[in-house]
């Protein structure tokens, strides 16, 4: 490598500034790839690991606001 950064703006010979249109096109082929990643298939282990897992959170929730209620109406009792 040359005694030049890389970091330093030399011009390159044939190099020009990318169009709107090309840098449109960029962001778009960007898009629609991160989009094909995320509706890629997903093994069957995993979505029923995922099921589980949400109906724990749901069940959590609902025995917390059990729990709440019953302390802020006073049948629930301190421990000491």
């Amino acid at each position: 490598m040359s005694a030049l950064s890389v970091n330093q703006s030399v011009p390159c010979a044939g190099y020009r500034r990318a169009s709107v249109v090309e840098a449109m096109a960029v962001r778009i082929g960007a898009g629609l790839v991160e989009w094909a990643e995320r509706r890629r298939v997903v093994p069957e282990e995993s979505a029923r690991q995922q099921r589980d897992a949400a109906r724990r959170r749901d069940e959590l929730s609902l025995l917390r606001g059990d729990v709440l209620g019953a302390a802020h109406s006073g049948l629930l009792l301190a421990r000491h």
